[in-house]
């Protein structure tokens, strides 16, 4: 992106600052404003970021200020469908992040309008999973149009920026609200750490991979509330996700998406009841670990520079050994051995160690891990950090400090789920009228929250009933810590016509 010229910088920001003035005395007429910056966007060839934001937000702020009394919100709809109109337009010179990053504030607006929505019980869901998916499908082409750099994609962001961002949420934060907390509330989808990396010399692609995250995560968040069955709510949304994820194709993207699953809770929670979070982070997890993406190749992040591949694969490492423990936790000892199966026979380990042993002089004294859980090679680097070989750095150790507290997050949203089944009186919703101990909760919560086409479980008591499931004995060749000899089960006939369960089958 070229930067503005300081006449342009200085006309931006004078602007802005009159912009926020008139707005906070209740001025709802800002033509002035629209036909300077319209003759100013038209004149650029490749408008910046900035301006190009500036003159959509008074658009924007004129129409739905006309439109604020609407109770059902259908034309506020319209108007952030002509924001994003208006934003494709004005990016039609720009390269494909730049393109990305500009619909920032399209899924501002978009998520507020969902939040609101759910608040005040209106239903416009196909209305805005619509304009969600033809926001998708726009991104995904956008990547596919682009080759260049995606970590630096088309320069950096102006100074001019960090007031931008009040422009925006005028409506939702106080006028002395710190550029962080007004920036958390611009990008709500996101965690904490990925929106704190939004600054001033902040890389275009890197504000192209969260647009990319948060149109992600609102899309899979809008699957919800359908009256299907879960299993097929949960084919629907991984089927989703891994599209989404292909089309996207940015490393950026899925780093980011790596980072958020390490954290305690997920962005989108605060929409989220704790049966459906769960959901959620399964999904995720699934996606995350489970699909051979062609973009994450090792050949393509050991071109490069810097320890970006090193960072990431700890990041995926650490994420792997939390979904195997969330899956655990969720009693689906057949889909936690999909995880490590996929873990043990993905490329990323072996180039992590291989980094490792080619960057200390000790290769010969090292001993190779056998990479089968997670779990055994993050013991394994730990113990060259005790050797006095360097590994982690400060942010991967944080993220493994945030994995730890992850997982005990883990374990007390999912009692939260097992509570939301509950009545008042301590009897169990959906079907079950007294549950006799704990571990018959665990039975009842596992064939709620798994879907069919997973392990089932055998009664306490008695014998076979319809739905029980054949095993076949499999051994694994597994380090200390793994989970040893495990049965792998086979589908009832009636099922899947006696078939092995098999990853594929899973996304």
């Amino acid at each position: 992106m070229n930067s503005p010229t300081n006449d342009y910088d200085q006309m931006l920001q004078e602007s802005i600052a009159h912009f926020l003035a008139n707005y906070q005395k209740g001025c709802t007429d800002f033509s002035v404003f629209g036909s300077i910056f319209f003759r100013l966007v038209h004149k650029m060839t490749d408008p910046p970021l900035e301006i190009a934001w500036f003159y959509s937000a008074v658009t924007f702020h004129s129409s739905v200020k006309s439109i604020l009394e609407d109770p059902l919100k259908k034309s506020v709809v319209l108007a952030v469908k002509d924001l994003f109109q208006l934003l494709v337009s004005l990016s039609g010179p720009c390269n494909g992040l730049k393109r990305v990053a500009l619909l920032a504030p399209v899924v501002y607006e978009l998520y507020y309008l969902v939040f609101d929505c759910l608040k005040e019980g209106l239903c416009l869901k196909r209305e805005i999973e619509g304009l969600v998916e033809g926001i998708v499908s726009y991104i995904s082409l956008c990547c596919s149009n682009y080759s260049g750099d995606w970590q630096n994609g088309s320069g950096n962001l102006a100074g001019a920026f960090v007031d931008l961002t009040r422009v925006w949420t005028v409506d939702r934060v106080g006028e002395g609200c710190e550029y962080g907390d007004n920036l958390r509330v611009f990008f709500p989808l996101v965690s904490g750490e990925i929106c704190n990396g939004v600054s001033v010399d902040c890389g275009v692609g890197y504000l192209a991979g969260v647009v990319m995250v948060e149109a992600f995560l609102l899309r899979l968040y809008l699957k919800f509330g359908s009256t299907g069955l879960r299993e097929d709510l949960q084919k629907d949304m991984q089927n989703c996700a891994v599209q989404t994820m292909k089309g996207f194709q940015n490393p950026h993207f899925f780093d980011m998406l790596l980072k958020m699953l390490l954290e305690p809770s997920l962005p989108v929670t605060n929409l989220l009841n704790s049966r459906d979070e769960v959901l959620l982070r399964e999904v995720m997890y699934d996606v995350a670990i489970l699909v051979d993406y062609s973009f994450l190749k090792p050949e393509i992040w050991t071109r490069v520079p810097g320890d970006h591949f090193k960072n990431f694969a700890l990041t995926w490492l650490l994420v792997a050994d939390n979904a195997v423990q969330f899956i655990r936790d969720c009693c689906d000892h057949t889909r936690a051995i999909f995880y490590i199966d996929a873990f043990s026979k993905s490329g990323v380990p072996y180039q992590l160690i291989k980094w490792v042993t080619d960057q200390t002089s000790l290769e010969e004294n090292i001993i190779r891990p056998n990479v089968s859980t997670p779990e055994a090679l993050i013991r394994w680097l730990l113990a060259l950090e005790n050797r006095g070989i360097r590994v982690f750095d400060h942010n991967v150790s944080s993220l493994h400090a945030k994995a730890v507290i992850c997982k005990s997050k883990i374990d007390h949203v999912i009692s939260e789920a097992r509570s939301d089944c509950r009545n008042p009186n301590g009897s169990v919703l959906f079907g079950i009228d007294k549950v006799d101990d704990d571990q018959e909760m665990v039975d009842w919560l596992y064939n709620a929250f798994v879907p069919a086409d997973c392990m089932r479980r055998k009664r306490k008591e008695g014998g076979p009933d319809e739905g029980e499931t054949r095993f076949k004995l499999a051994k694994f060749n597994y380090d200390e810590g793994s989970v040893g000899e495990m049965c792998l089960p086979r589908r009832d006939d009636t099922l899947n016509g006696g078939n092995e369960v098999r990853i594929q089958s899973m996304v």
